[in-house]
């Protein structure tokens, strides 16, 4: 029993998942998988990518997907030092930690909103779409699972539509965003993203990357 479905597979089960809660609540509605976009100079990595990116009439939503299953999700939290995230395996005691998945959706998205007009509503949300993922203790509002989506697509949108904080989108602007996003984006791709991953990763990274057995062939679920 593997603690991570490979990224791709568990990336296409999270779009999949999206549009099935997705499209019952709007009717303009775009999704966007692999966005990649470019990051402030001083960052580790020169870029970023947004597993998906739901954009509908209620404004944008990013989705970081994670891989992550048949396992508790916990974190432990300090007064000195930022939550420290583990996962353990069902039936297991050892716990694996991992980075914190609300503190990397946090960072695209403050990114994004400096290159977006501030009238868009900007949103993100962890999601683990994967079975057998149980979240303990208590989580970001941010960290869902495919259980939770949904409500949460009933909640963005009646949210959106009452609150009156941002227009609502037709057709046209839904588009109109999509294009936005895709500019923002440019030449960016997930090679080069993958590229320049690799470039900053030095043997002390790579020595903590989790040991065999802990994930599937594709460790990317990870980062």
């Amino acid at each position: 029993m593997t603690i991570a479905l490979q990224s791709n597979l568990a990336a296409s089960l999270g779009v999949q998942q999206l549009a099935n809660a997705f499209r019952p609540a709007f009717e303009h509605l775009r999704i966007l998988r692999n966005l990649i976009i470019p990051m402030p100079e001083g960052c580790a990595v020169r870029t970023a990518r947004i597993d998906a990116v739901v954009v509908c009439e209620t404004g944008i939503y990013l989705f970081e997907i994670k891989a992550w299953r048949n396992a508790f999700v916990y974190r432990k939290k300090s007064d000195q030092a930022p939550p420290r995230w583990f996962l353990r395996l069902q039936g297991c005691n050892r716990a694996r930690e991992v980075k914190d998945p609300a503190w990397q959706g946090g960072r695209k998205t403050t990114q994004l909103r400096s290159l977006l007009p501030d009238d868009l509503r900007l949103q993100y949300f962890v999601l683990l779409p994967c079975e057998g993922v149980e979240l303990e203790g208590v989580m970001p509002a941010a960290v869902i699972t495919q259980q939770d989506l949904p409500y949460i697509a009933r909640l963005v949108r009646n949210n959106g539509r009452t609150a009156r904080s941002y227009p609502l989108l037709d057709a046209q602007a839904v588009e109109r965003t999509v294009q936005r996003l895709l500019e923002i984006q440019g030449d960016l791709d997930l090679a080069e993203h993958l590229r320049n991953c690799r470039a900053c990763t030095g043997p002390g990274m790579r020595a903590s990357l989790p040991a065999p057995g802990w994930l599937s062939t594709n460790a990317i679920g990870l980062q």
